[in-house]
């Protein structure tokens, strides 16, 4: 509904541009293909950055004391390169660690499994940091396709592990709040049980 409002209002603005508005007239169809890449860019303009947080690897979930480990990022990645599920703590995540553009169908879901949304992605390694990848949302996501959620270990001034988990959205079918609400949960969750295989 929002895409085709987005639509229907950047069309309108269209026509209704004096210079515009009698080529349209006489040439709709060229018209047409003149608006369709704004409505694109309308569309592209809705990505946003929806939470960007870090945590020690290792640290217990809803604990008062932080467990900290000086490990280097390899122990990390090399941990998930044994057993990718064994960490990852969503449904659909494979055992094996994922291979450059793999699709995987992962799900989003409560505690017991309860109220799960759809969330297949690709996944992509990064070429900005080492020890870093990102999955790419595809179509029937419930952030949108083309949302993006990535994953960075790295080492903090201190020497310690750390997990940075960035995320952007494109149209988002659940509130922003309870969407990131949820997230932090689930990688506090990550780092928690990737440090208990670590120690």
């Amino acid at each position: 509904m929002a895409a085709a409002g987005s639509a229907a209002l950047l069309m309108t603005t269209f026509l209704t541009t004096p210079a515009l508005a009698a080529s349209a007239a006489s040439h709709p169809a060229a018209a047409a293909q003149q608006a369709a890449p704004r409505v694109q860019a309308s569309l592209q303009s809705t990505d946003r950055v929806l939470y960007d947080v870090d945590f020690f690897v290792g640290e217990r979930v809803g604990a008062t004391d932080v467990r900290k480990l000086k490990l280097k990022p390899k122990r990390a990645w090399d941990e998930l390169h044994r057993c990718f599920n064994c960490s990852f703590p969503v449904d659909g995540a494979p055992k094996k660690f994922p291979s450059e553009n793999q699709y995987i169908k992962l799900k989003a879901c409560g505690i017991g499994h309860y109220a799960c949304k759809n969330a297949p992605v690709r996944y992509h390694k990064s070429k900005s940091y080492d020890y870093t990848w990102f999955f790419l949302a595809q179509k029937g996501h419930f952030d949108g396709k083309d949302s993006m959620v990535r994953f960075r270990f790295y080492n903090d001034k201190q020497g310690f592990l750390r997990l940075k988990v960035y995320a952007t959205v494109t149209h988002p079918t659940i509130p922003d709040g309870v969407n990131k609400e949820f997230a932090v949960m689930k990688w506090r969750a990550f780092a928690h049980i990737l440090g208990m295989h670590l120690e």
